[in-house]
């Protein structure tokens, strides 16, 4: 009886402590799961980063205080792999963006396919195009921004280009940080367009004397858009967050030529676009500046039609400087269309604050500025010419000197030998970027710059036809021998 009283004893100690284990594994792992819910990191394993956003972005995220509505019109498509890529990688990255920042982005995806009535309230609520293949929507109170997917990625290949399409870079990270800025930044900043100059329209809808369709594209950026005769009003705009000289056709008079300057003293913000073979009154101003406006056209040879030689005043550049202007322009051919040459002046090393002149985008070797105002019969003069590569656009800067830590406030000042390259007939893709960039240098918005495309990771495996025989007799003839061959050893041996 005594034995048995102790085995069962025995037992319910053994049960009890069984159950104390269990329960004690159980807390630790909530207590593991609870950790691991509030202290974790995310690693990207492909070998560019290709889903890692960058700390400019990861910092604007964290810095959001208000909800942001993000809605997805964009939907995967199973009949076509680049598309359900596409969609993946938008995924991807607004997963990425929802983690950095937190609860403060409301994420929704709207299939037209699978809900009609929701679809229809989008397209009321954010007056879009419905035409438009695919598009990501934010918004923020009363404002609102979509990025197409035009903007989201660049492709090439397909129908027209030979070999079947494929997404050559991933853009969405930079153009939703942009979008995310512009519906929650404060006052929109204001452009002003000089007047009165015959300067480009940015309500004209004409292809070479207007700029609508830019000033669609600047709108887009929360920025407003506004003109400023100098005539009229005697001074320049107080609230211009930058001012805009498009290729004025006359000559810009003394007293506006002082009072621009007194602008740019006071850390104003200018980009002065101009023409060539048209003297404005700006270029002796530009040189105080640190600037050197050369009266040529830039130009190159580009063979010959029944005995005469064509020449190409289509200036592309295709060099760039490290600069926050052209960071995201590595690979992206720009044109100027009818461009003279910018280039950084020549003058003796002077005060700490003297202006600091980048030249931004240089052509190829081939291209020169021609000085001779007869271009019709244009021949390379190294006497009286310019010598390729010829500079396009500068970037000036003041207000900090070198090594100094504190602030002064700055001017810049960006300077383009054409105003045509923006103009509704010339409007490319490369061209809007380089405008936009100039313009977001001017504003201060560096964390629209400072995002570059992400280049998708390939895989390419090239072996010779001796090697892929080869490859092909080890898969389909060497493996099933071998399988057979140990089948037949292992019978033998049992046979025995």
């Amino acid at each position: 009886m005594a034995e048995s009283s102790s085995s069962g004893h025995r037992r319910w100690v053994i049960s009890a402590n069984v159950l104390v284990q269990l329960g004690a594994v159980l807390v630790l792992l909530v207590l593991v799961n609870w950790l691991v819910s509030r202290h974790y990191t995310r690693f990207d394993w492909t070998k560019s980063g290709y889903y890692k956003i960058s700390d400019k972005t990861q910092q604007a995220l964290a810095a959001l205080r208000e909800p942001v509505r993000v809605i997805v019109y964009l939907q995967p498509n199973a009949e076509s792999e680049l598309e359900e890529k596409i969609f993946q990688d938008v995924r991807h990255l607004l997963t990425e963006f929802q983690f950095y920042g937190r609860d403060r982005l409301q994420i929704e995806y709207v299939d037209p396919d699978r809900d009609l009535a929701r679809a229809k309230q989008v397209v009321e609520e954010y007056k879009f195009d419905v035409r438009e293949p695919a598009l990501v929507i934010f918004a923020h109170g009363s404002r609102s921004k979509y990025v197409s997917k035009d903007e989201m990625v660049e492709m090439e290949g397909g129908a027209g280009e030979g070999g079947p399409a494929r997404i050559k870079s991933f853009k969405a990270e930079g153009a939703f940080l942009g979008a995310i800025q512009t519906v929650t930044e404060g006052e929109p900043p204001t452009i002003y367009f000089l007047t009165g100059h015959g300067e480009r329209d940015p309500e004209s809808f004409e292809q070479r004397a207007g700029y609508s369709t830019l000033a669609t594209y600047i709108k887009r950026d929360n920025l407003k858009v506004a003109r400023w005769n100098w005539q009229e009003q005697q001074a320049f705009p107080t609230n211009a967050s930058a001012l805009v000289i498009a290729g004025p056709k006359t000559k810009v008079a003394e007293a506006e030529l002082a009072a621009l300057d007194q602008y740019l003293k006071n850390h104003g913000r200018v980009l002065v676009m101009l023409d060539p073979k048209i003297e404005s009154g700006l270029e002796g101003f530009l040189k105080k500046w640190g600037v050197q406006v050369d009266d040529d056209l830039i130009l190159r040879k580009a063979g010959a039609l029944l005995g005469t030689e064509l020449l190409d005043v289509n200036a592309v550049a295709t060099t760039y400087a490290q600069h926050a202007v052209t960071a995201k322009l590595a690979d992206v051919n720009t044109e100027f269309p009818y461009c003279r040459s910018v280039r950084q002046a020549k003058t003796e090393a002077g005060s700490a604050d003297q202006p600091r002149v980048t030249e931004l985008a240089s052509t190829s070797a081939a291209f020169w500025g021609e000085t001779d105002p007869d271009t019709e019969h244009a021949k390379f003069d190294p006497a009286r010419d310019v010598a390729g590569p010829v500079s396009l656009a500068v970037a000036v800067e003041t207000g900090q000197p070198r090594g100094a830590e504190v602030d002064l406030g700055e001017t810049r000042l960006i300077v383009v030998g054409t105003a045509s390259f923006v103009d509704n007939s010339a409007l490319t893709a490369g061209n809007l970027d380089f405008f936009m960039s100039s313009l977001n240098w001017l504003l201060k918005r560096e964390q629209l710059l400072a995002v570059g495309p992400k280049v998708p990771d390939e895989f390419r495996l090239d072996i010779s036809p001796n090697q892929l025989k080869a490859v092909y007799a080890l898969t389909i003839v060497g493996l099933p021998l071998l399988v057979g061959l140990i089948g037949l050893l292992v019978w033998s041996r049992r046979r025995k």
